[in-house]
């Protein structure tokens, strides 16, 4: 009785109920695969268990010819040559049933009545009424797939008369999963489940399909994971649909098995087309599908209950029926002018030669573009290959199909179908075309430089249609603005705004986008923000093709740098629902990982790495590469703050930091800031510098690279007078000084500025400015520790751990362990003390009792660092970490540093495998 716990209950009570005096009756109706009759089996084991005697009977399909069969075989009575009358028969099984109660208590259990002759159910209502007052319960079942008036009337009697009644349905979701666990060695794999989904809960099915994969070796366990390896339903599962269908009448399986053709979800009026029939003149039909559980009617479409059924009767056909079928499908609706629909049949059902059809499948790809643009590549792909080669119309349905298949995120496909189609001998103007959408598709995947040389190229064809100049144009100042925006391709934005009646909307936005991107460089801050907006207000007016440009990605990031992150938020938000309206899939890493650098600017570090970690994941798997740089700063930012110096390197220093747009780009930049302090903080400071050689020059024009990070410029200054280069130091502070005096709206800048100027003169009241000015909690708490370090050697110390103290709070208060860690090395010199662990009161032993200290100094001997090392990296004595290690070989009961790394590495497994459990 898995997963019918309510079902079993309703049983226990009439058994309960059933004594002397009294009997019962409980009807059951049960669908296709609902598992009716391994129910109805249990329920008698459990009674015989019970004490009860049991009279068991199934009706067959074709056991009319015997009257009252079942209940003759349910009794053991048997049949006499002669035709006894009706009368006889219900004599002679009341009289047995009365013997038998008796005894003890009786259970009558009959299987299929939905067959039953209409002696069998003439016989049970009297029978029932005869002995209601013997303690014999009724156990009556019938299945909902063959619908008979007889049985029908004699439930709905019984019912009105008292009689129980439960309907076996589709098993709830936690039963499901109990089931699918008990089949799979491993976790099933997305595809996997999706696929299982399908049997809506339907026992038999879900059943048939699990084994019938396992049978059919179709299982494979991948990373961990349960995954397919065919794409074809098992055999045991398209015969037990094939079962199902044959209860069904002529006209019926007709509806279904076309209907299935049409998808999950279809229209009665489709049908009716395609059968040449109306839609009334299929009503029956239509009925008893639903009837038997196939089908359900919504509102305005009927739907099949379960997919996986559809998708057997699909495998049923044979492949030139199907495939004539789909052609059939795609013809009617393309009379009705529906390309979308259209598209998915002809899909399918396409032929060579077929010009009208190819004609519509392109008017169905630009359809589709704007809002399912992985249906349009499939479509446009379709009608490309059904092209013959060396064609004009071959050249435009392979521009339309890249086009799709880079909006939908498929950017390997689209490099290698245009890079063989580029070795096609071709006109210049079709050449230049190609380069335009593969600049597009380059620029997606990060590498910038490569698509502006496309770009550049397509540009020199002298005969491009004013579409293919702007396709390129457009191409051009994207690639651009991935880097420091320089005067000429000002210019060349500026002459497209210019003429705004020759251009298309997308190159508007494009241009507009970039102009803001140059102010915000230049350090005109407002202005930047400003017209970011208008790019954002121009797409939303413009054509769909203008609002696929994103312009709201741009605008986000100007307003996470000058710390509005409310507004941030909102637009984020805002962008996030566009590309899921527009099924941009290639833009679906964008928005999350600007949304990992707005959790971290929150101070909520475990939410940004969380965030950043599944924005990298969408861009590994599309390819689009074109925000990784900007995951990578955010999860090196966020193990450098808790002090995991290695995982921080590692993110500066891996593939995602490398795949910035340009040199110069604000990704990169953020990851070569990073990389720098993660050199500073391992105690190489000289090295850091050597490797902002590039940086340091590039402030000059680009001023706004000192508000990457509120404490971006304040870094600088400090790092450079470490090193005892003043003239950047004093550079550094004059920028950020400007940038503050020219936008007096960002107070993000001032505080910057108030904090350079502090640390650059080692001024107290410029440090307490930057105190008073900072809205960034971590901004406001590294400007506390400068202040306490200038209030130190001035013979004002009870005011330096007052600083000190409010600093270590702002830093715990952002999840900044390292830094608070040297606030409290800090204190320490001045006499003050702070706890920095919490006491376990649970656990005495095991990963769980080490205190947060002891775990961090676990991890770090893990990666493989002495105890000095580990000592400078959590400003602590090489003697206190000698301490902590002895507590934690003692806790975890080792003896060496190589155990503890196992067990550390152990300890990360099991907490990973319990993520991917709750996910």
């Amino acid at each position: 009785m898995h997963g019918r716990e309510r079902e079993r209950r309703a049983v226990l009570e009439l058994f309960q109920a059933a004594g002397p005096g009294a009997g019962g009756v409980l009807l059951l109706d049960g669908g296709f695969g609902t598992g009716k009759s391994r129910f109805l089996a249990e329920v008698v084991a459990t009674a015989t268990e019970r004490g009860f005697g049991a009279a068991v009977g199934q009706a067959e399909a074709f056991g009319g010819l015997v009257p009252m069969a079942p209940l003759l075989a349910a009794f053991d009575e048997p049949s006499s040559e002669a035709i006894d009358s009706p009368v006889v028969l219900v004599e002679r099984l009341r009289a047995r049933a009365e013997a038998l109660a008796g005894i003890r208590p009786v259970l009558v259990a009959l299987d299929d009545l939905q067959w039953a002759d209409p002696a069998t159910l003439m016989a049970l209502r009297t029978l029932q009424r005869q002995l209601s007052a013997l303690p014999i319960v009724w156990l009556l079942a019938r299945s909902t797939c063959v619908r008979r008036t007889e049985a029908e009337r004699l439930f709905a009697l019984m019912e009105g008369e008292g009689a129980g009644r439960v309907e076996l349905g589709p098993l709830p979701a936690d039963a499901v999963a109990e089931l699918i666990a008990g089949f799979l060695p491993a976790p099933p794999s997305r595809e996997l489940s999706e696929l299982a989904a399908g049997a809506a809960g339907n026992p038999l099915l879900l059943t048939e399909l699990l084994a019938g994969l396992r049978d059919e070796e179709s299982l494979q366990v991948v990373g961990g994971q349960t995954r397919l390896v065919s794409g074809r339903l098992p055999e045991r599962l398209v015969r037990a649909v094939t079962r199902c269908l044959d209860g069904l009448s002529g006209p019926a399986r007709q509806v279904v098995e076309t209907a299935a053709v049409l998808g999950r979800a279809f229209s009665p009026e489709d049908v009716a087309d395609v059968l040449g029939r109306t839609p009334a003149g299929l009503l029956l039909a239509v009925q008893e599908a639903i009837d038997a559980d196939i089908l359900l009617g919504t509102t305005d479409v009927l739907v099949f209950q379960q997919d996986i059924l559809r998708k057997a009767v699909l495998q049923m056909l044979p492949p030139p029926l199907l495939q004539a079928l789909h052609h059939q499908i795609g013809g009617i609706l393309l009379e009705r002018g529906g390309p979308a629909m259209e598209a998915a049949h002809l899909l399918v059902g396409g032929h060579d030669g077929y010009s009208r059809t190819l004609a519509r499948l392109d008017q169905a790809v630009d359809d589709l573009l704007a809002d399912a643009p992985e249906a349009a590549a499939a479509v446009a792909l379709r009608a490309m290959n059904l092209t013959a080669d060396h064609t004009p119309q071959r050249l435009a349905r392979t521009l339309r199909a890249a086009r799709a298949m880079t909006e939908a995120g498929r950017l390997a496909e689209v490099v290698e179908l245009v890079t063989q189609a580029l070795i096609q001998p071709l006109q210049p103007s079709g050449t230049a075309q190609l380069r335009s959408v593969l600049a597009a598709t380059l620029l997606l995947g990060g590498k910038a430089a490569d698509a502006a040389r496309e770009a550049e190229q397509a540009l020199t064809a002298a005969d491009l249609s004013r579409q293919a100049r702007d396709e390129a144009r457009m191409a051009m100042l994207q690639a651009q603005a991935g880097a420091y925006v320089g005067e000429q391709v000002v210019r060349q934005a500026e002459a497209v705004l210019g003429e705004p009646d020759h251009h298309a909307d997308a190159l508007l936005v494009t241009a507009t986008t970039l102009l803001a991107v140059a102010s915000w460089e230049a350090g005109r801050l407002a202005e930047g923000i400003g017209l970011a907006r208008e790019a954002v207000r121009r797409a939303g007016a413009g054509s769909a093709a203008a609002r696929r440009t994103h312009p709201r990605l741009a605008l986000a990031s100007m307003l996470l740098d000058a710390g509005r992150l409310d507004e941030a938020r909102a637009v984020l938000r805002a962008a996030r629902e566009e590309v899921e309206a527009l099924g941009h899939t290639a833009w679906t890493a964008g928005p999350a990982l600007l949304s990992a650098r707005l959790q971290l600017a929150a101070h909520h570090p475990a939410e940004a790495v969380d965030a950043a970690e599944a924005g990298l994941l969408a861009a590994d798997a599309l390819g689009t590469h074109l925000f990784s740089a900007v995951g990578a700063a955010v999860l090196g930012a966020a193990a450098l703050r808790r002090g995991d110096l290695r995982e921080a390197a590692a993110q500066v220093e891996g593939e995602h930091a490398r795949l910035a747009c340009y040199a110069g780009s604000q990704g990169s930049v953020r990851c070569a800031l990073l990389a720098a302090q993660v050199m500073e903080a391992q105690g190489h400071p000289r090295r850091a510098m050597a490797s902002l050689a590039g940086v340091y020059p590039m402030i000059e024009r680009n001023r706004a690279l000192l508000v990457l990070d509120p404490t971006t410029a304040a870094w600088l200054v400090r790092l450079a007078l470490r090193v005892d280069d003043r003239p950047r130091a004093e550079a550094v502070t004059t920028a950020i000084e400007k940038l503050a005096g020219d936008n007096p709206d960002v107070v993000l800048a001032a505080a910057a500025a108030a904090h350079a100027r502090g640390l650059l003169d080692g001024d107290v009241e410029s440090l307490s400015a930057a105190v008073g000015l900072a809205a960034d909690a971590y901004a406001r708490a590294s400007a506390r520790e400068d202040l306490g370090v200038a209030l130190a050697p001035m013979a004002r110390a009870d005011e330096a751990i007052s600083t000190f103290t409010d600093a270590l709070a702002g830093y715990q208060a952002t999840g900044a362990a390292r830094d608070a860690a040297r606030v409290r090395s800090r204190l320490r010199l001045l006499g003050v003390r702070h706890r920095h662990w919490v006491r376990n009161d649970h656990a005495k032993l095991g990963w769980d009792s080490l205190t947060g200290t002891e775990n961090s100094v676990a991890r770090l001997v893990a990666q493989g660092m002495t105890n000095r090392q580990v000592a400078q990296q959590m400003f602590i004595s090489a003697h206190t970490v000698a301490f902590h290690l002895r507590q934690i070989f003692r806790k975890l009961d080792i003896g060496s540093r190589v155990d503890l790394t196992r067990f550390v590495v152990e300890e990360d497994r099991l907490h990973d495998r319990s993520q991917r459990s709750q996910d």
